[in-house]
């Protein structure tokens, strides 16, 4: 749920998917699970960063890390709540 979450993070800066493998990467990321997320930090900075660059938007690897750390964090915690729940 990584991916579900750090498309959230980003929509709240107005980032949207639109014509682009977000979408895609987004489900790869669910997938794969957090700690494939985790593990694979650099790589989904670099997908950002690549999307980023097509928009012409500005990109900092320290912000795009943040992100993904919180997306995977949020993933955990909402992981955590449907255990407790169950």
């Amino acid at each position: 749920m990584a991916g579900t979450y750090l498309k959230v993070l980003l929509s709240r800066f107005g980032i949207k998917p639109s014509a682009c493998r977000c979408n895609k990467r987004a489900l790869h990321m669910n997938a794969m699970g957090n700690d494939w997320c985790e593990q694979n930090i650099e790589t989904i900075v670099e997908w950002l960063k690549e999307e980023a660059s097509a928009r012409g938007l500005p990109f900092l690897r320290t912000v795009g890390r943040m992100l993904v750390r919180r997306a995977i964090s949020n993933a955990r915690r909402e992981a955590e709540r449907a255990k407790d729940t169950t």
